[in-house]
């Protein structure tokens, strides 16, 4: 269940006593919480993407309006505009725009800098040499891509705007428009199944989006190795036009493809579209597989899974691969890579033979690896806890295999294939393992020690 936002507009007696009766420009619509590319750059930010707008309601002479928010109001403007504005023009101001503006005047660059759990957003004038407070929006909660604002515009009570919403008002966001306009289809979700196709794979895409005037239709643009752009129809799966799921499948694809997907729905008179979704074809069969990777090693010795006597959130990280073919396989210039970054760059071998396994540590000096064992290049594998993507990338660039994980991995235990090399991704716990982690030894058949006792028959090592 998504929390709602709750508006309470503070009172302007509890605020400041000075506060005209009848403001000249006021706060009109506010997106706290963006999931998609409102600025239209071509990507998304969460910090680029907030906006507001601001209203003039009457000729609005030179007069300095300052933005604030709640974190440090008039003393910490996010934005200001000195010009003349004109009666009924609306000021569209983004958390890009906040920040140049920022980054102009001598303050550190954080645009407008809105909490989703809770903020609020102060409009000041300031004429005469008084700062004034003359509106103000707070909130203690947010939904991603739901504005609110004024209904009608510039005098109306605060309203959500989320057309797809249970007795919402019937309107979607209108950045830079007029309130109440008609209702832009909003794309709720996009998925890529799966995420790290390999060349056998079919690639289904998959959208889920809803309108209040119905989906008219739902298309996909591809684009293969930056090739010319193809479209593709996507077909009802589930729902209803109001509200519903499309999906196409594609491919499958040569290993190392790269694509490009862009989901775009159509009302019949207004349009929305992802952004570009990026998506790497793996070679399939690859020899070589990643079977078993730790993001968050446990408290205390409990968690020195790379066995030199100290537990470190960092060194202890580790990413285990497995040769699963018939034959050897030279791993000089391959890579192990996150969804950031290049983390480990095997420079000169090994060879792993059949069924061989290697680990990569984040640091530390490995000790008592029942396999080949080296640190990460780099100097960290800085694998998120909650979220992230590991990829064995061979010397070549074309990704031998992947893996997404999200808050499984945050939960003092390693990530494993059951079978070894081959099977589905799952946990020790979850299979009644009594060990944490394995680095180096097989996941099916490893004894059933405890991760301390991993840690004692380790240090055998180093007395």
């Amino acid at each position: 269940m998504s929390i709602r936002i709750r508006i309470a507009v503070a009172s302007l007696a509890s605020l400041a006593a000075a506060v005209p009766v009848s403001a000249q420009v006021v706060l009109n619509e506010v997106m706290p919480a963006p999931g998609t590319d409102w600025n239209q750059t071509g990507s998304y930010s969460s910090q680029d993407d907030e906006w507001i707008e601001l209203l003039c309601l009457g000729p609005s002479g030179v007069d300095e309006w300052i933005v604030g928010d709640g974190s440090g109001g008039a003393a910490t403007p996010r934005f200001a505009v000195g010009d003349t504005l004109q009666t009924d023009e609306i000021l569209f101001v983004t958390g890009e725009l906040a920040s140049d503006w920022e980054s102009a005047n001598g303050f550190p660059s954080v645009g407008l800098s809105l909490n989703n759990s809770s903020d609020a957003v102060y409009l000041f004038q300031v004429a005469g040499g008084a700062t004034t407070l003359v509106d103000s929006l707070v909130w203690s909660g947010s939904t991603a891509d739901v504005s609110v604002g004024r209904l009608p515009d510039g005098v109306g009570s605060w309203t959500d705007f989320d057309a797809l919403s249970p007795g919402g008002s019937g309107a979607q966001p209108t950045p830079g428009g007029p309130n109440g306009g008609p209702a832009t289809p909003k794309i709720l979700s996009t998925s890529v199944s799966p995420a790290f196709p390999s060349s056998a794979d079919t690639v289904t895409v998959q959208t889920t989006a809803g309108d209040t005037d119905g989906i008219a239709s739902c298309s996909l643009e591809l684009i293969v190795d930056g090739g010319a752009p193809q479209a593709i129809a996507m077909a009802p799966a589930s729902g209803v036009p109001t509200l519903g799921t499309w999906e196409a499948a594609l491919g499958p694809f040569p290993g190392g493809s790269e694509l490009s997907l862009v989901v775009t729905v159509n009302d019949g008179s207004l349009i929305a579209a992802t952004n570009p979704i990026l998506v790497t074809v793996t070679a399939a069969g690859s020899a070589v597989a990643i079977n078993e990777m730790l993001a968050d090693p446990p408290a205390g010795l409990d968690g020195d899974a790379n066995g030199d006597g100290v537990r470190d959130t960092a060194d202890d990280e580790f990413v285990e691969i497995m040769n699963r073919s018939a034959g050897p396989v030279d791993l000089t210039g391959w890579e192990i890579r996150d969804a950031t970054s290049q983390r480990h760059v095997f420079a000169s071998g090994p060879v792993l033979q059949a069924g061989e396994m290697f680990v990569v540590f984040g640091g530390g000096s490995p000790t008592g690896i029942p396999a080949g064992a080296d640190v990460a290049s780099s100097g960290g594998l800085s694998l998120n806890n909650t979220a992230d993507s590991v990829q064995l990338v061979d010397g070549g660039g074309v990704i031998q295999d992947a893996h997404t994980y999200g808050s499984e991995a945050n939960a003092d235990q390693s990530l494993i294939r059951v079978p070894d090399g081959t099977g589905a991704w799952t946990r020790p716990g979850d299979q009644g393992f009594g060990w944490a982690f394995s680095p180096g030894a097989a996941n099916v058949g490893t004894t059933s020690i405890t991760s301390t006792s991993w840690s004692r028959v380790k240090a055998l090592y180093r007395d």
